[in-house]
């Protein structure tokens, strides 16, 4: 019985948490998307920053889920950052695409001209649209009435905060606060749970030009389900360039048990303004035996500040 509840825990959370939430996490905030999850971190340095990623799940699947993900941010205005992304999140008959856009606001914590030591908060919205392909479908009863919506649209709302103080860094995001549909159920269409992200971790150099990132992420819902991701990154450094390679841990909890996920083996590297990584997951649970692993790759530059030229204002 408890083997049963492990499995129904596993597919629960690989199947549908991650192929129905707005956009699904996986190492998208370790190969700087981390803006994609909490608004704080719009215009966090003074480059314009376009990021794009891709995973693929469930790779022996013929129709396994897959996510895209574009986005920029910048700093526009003195202390004033703002960010638009759109993803889509395509899992065999369901797509499911979104747009956010939003705005941060930076505090500086010292004047030394680097923003090295800042805090600050930042809010967007979310609009999602969720589709069914009902031609792929093939119900025992024609007119089922759970197969009369092949279209949802949802309005969310993200809100943020983050730090970073003398190599410390941390963040706290609230997203997917439902502002349409907020009541948990109408017409058979029920919101996302609100999920809350708290992260934190620190950077300690062992010399000038290499250092290494212990940092965790905990991601807690509303339906009372949790993800703890454990995270260690080396990193070597130059004037312009860098390169680090690390892993990532991650393990679930809900009602039905805990469950050791997957872990995942990161690179990235950043090569003047141009920036890469990638990601495998190897799964730990025993549908990854007939499902298959998972990765993500992720690509991205770093534009000189074209929309403020003047510059972050301390």
């Amino acid at each position: 019985m408890r083997k049963i509840g492990i499995l129904f825990f596993t597919v629960f959370f690989f199947g549908s948490y991650q192929s129905q939430e707005t956009l699904p996490y996986y190492q998208q905030y370790l190969l700087d998307g981390d803006f994609l999850f909490n608004p704080a971190l719009y215009g966090k340095t003074d480059d314009v920053v376009l990021n794009l990623n891709y995973q693929k799940q469930f790779s022996n699947f013929e129709q396994s889920p897959n996510v895209q993900s574009v986005g920029m941010h910048a700093n526009v205005f003195d202390r004033v950052g703002a960010g638009l992304s759109f993803f889509k999140d395509q899992n065999g008959p369901i797509s499911s695409n979104g747009i956010s856009a939003g705005a941060s606001y930076f505090i500086p914590l010292d004047d030394d001209g680097e923003r090295k030591n800042q805090f600050s908060f930042g809010t967007n919205v979310n609009f999602y649209n969720m589709n069914i392909d009902l031609g792929m479908l093939n119900p025992a009863e024609t007119g089922d009435p759970l197969l009369t919506n092949d279209s949802i649209f949802l309005l969310y709302a993200n809100l943020g905060l983050a730090v970073t103080y003398h190599n410390f860094f941390a963040g706290v995001s609230v997203n997917d606060i439902a502002l349409s549909n907020d009541i948990p159920i109408v017409n058979g269409i029920e919101p996302e749970p609100t999920k809350y992200l708290l992260n934190a971790g620190y950077d300690f150099y062992m010399t000038d030009d290499f250092y290494v990132s212990p940092s965790v992420l905990v991601n807690l819902n509303t339906n009372s389900s949790k993800f703890i991701d454990l995270n260690l990154l080396a990193t070597l450094t130059s004037d312009a360039n860098a390169f680090s390679a690390g892993a990532s841990f991650r393990t679930g909890n809900n009602k039905f048990g805990n469950q050791s996920l997957a872990v995942s083996p990161i690179i990235k590297a950043t090569v003047n303004k141009f920036f890469f990584g990638a990601s495998y997951n190897f799964g730990l649970s025993d549908i990854q035996q007939y499902a298959g692993s998972s990765f993500m790759l992720s690509i991205g530059y770093k534009f000189d500040n074209f929309i403020n030229t003047r510059g972050y204002r301390y």
